[in-house]
């Protein structure tokens, strides 16, 4: 038996790193449900204090354990593992897919001892840059220069202890790089509006509320079951396109959303029509429930982003009106949220 493990192992040795990724990945994916967890933020807070400790031992060149640079690479994979998930869960693929693809492809680097530096500054200015706005229980360019400062208060007592053995430029930096492109990305609104996620986004015909929950009312046909209500809106005189967004946000947020309209034109694209305002408040376990509303549209292609007020992009939906003459009862199905 134990021959037959050797053999596989040795057989698929390059395939196990993938393997191992991939299953901390989704591990972690279903253990960490909220960033606000009390035990989430201490245990990020205490993996990043190993870390820096582990950084400066490399840099004088002293060991205390022979399985320490191993150590090292665990609290950084884990590390950069959370927040992977965390600006996974927050970003709306369309807007931040290539800062995602880039955290992927550090998460490649962690082995390298070239690059460990640059990971730990990266996990330590994420950690700021998602736990201030919590803090604050608000989101926009305030919370996130405040996120940049605190990352580098945190780090001064370590570059100053290294200052004094003149070892500190191999961490200042890429201190200062991760700095400069936090800065950048966030200019040019690719870091997703982590603590916040869209976790659901439909359109409807009707939207009623009753005992404390929301009757989502669609003409949606039974075999169309991988659309979000009515993505296929056929319009009658009257009808009112109704946008529904279920929202994650920490305990004791409080924050206005935008919700954004945009019409297709075949010569000048999207078009933008509207922006609605949408306040929203954290605590709810399952989200922040909420929708608006469009009277004025015609038929075409459509979309609708959930944004927050700096403008950077939480979640989107696309929907086609089609314009309906009959008069006939329709049927309609209703989804309880």
């Amino acid at each position: 038996m134990r021959e037959r493990i050797r053999e596989f192992h040795k057989k698929h040795e390059r395939w196990f790193p993938l393997a191992f990724f991939v299953f901390g990945f989704l591990f972690d994916a279903v253990m960490i449900r909220r960033i606000d967890e009390p035990m989430v933020i201490i245990q990020q807070a205490a993996y990043l204090v190993a870390a820096g400790a582990l950084i400066c031992m490399f840099l004088m060149n002293r060991t205390f354990w022979k399985y320490q640079e191993e150590l090292l690479h665990f609290l950084l994979g884990t590390l950069l593992n959370a927040y992977m998930i965390f600006y996974f869960k927050a970003a709306s693929l369309f807007a931040s897919l290539g800062f995602i693809l880039l955290l992927c492809g550090l998460l490649y680097f962690n082995e390298s001892k070239r690059f460990r530096n640059a990971l730990f500054c990266l996990c330590l200015t994420s950690y700021f840059v998602c736990m201030v706005p919590i803090a604050l229980g608000a989101l926009g360019w305030i919370p996130f220069v405040l996120g940049l400062l605190a990352a580098t208060l945190a780090i001064a007592p370590m570059v100053w202890f290294l200052l004094k053995r003149d070892l500190a430029k191999p961490i200042v930096l890429p201190f200062l790089a991760v700095q400069a492109a936090f800065a950048l990305l966030y200019f040019l609104e690719m870091i997703p509006p982590v603590p916040l996620s869209v976790t659901s986004i439909g359109i409807y015909h009707d939207i009623r509320k009753a005992n404390g929950a929301y009757e989502l009312v669609s003409t949606r046909s039974r075999w169309r079951f991988w659309q979000k209500g009515d993505q296929l809106f056929t319009a009658r005189a009257g009808d009112r396109i109704f946008c529904f967004a279920r929202i994650f946000s920490p305990s004791r947020f409080k924050d206005k959303l935008q919700v954004r309209w945009l019409h297709y034109d075949e010569r000048h694209g999207w078009m933008h029509h509207d922006a609605i305002p949408l306040p929203v408040v954290g605590g709810r376990e399952e989200g922040f429930r909420g929708f608006t509303v469009k009277s004025n549209y015609e038929p075409g292609e459509w979309r609708v982003q959930v944004e927050t007020s700096d403008n950077r992009e939480l979640g989107r939906i696309y929907f086609r009106v089609v314009a309906d003459a009959g008069s006939e009862e329709r049927p309609t199905h209703v989804d309880v949220d």
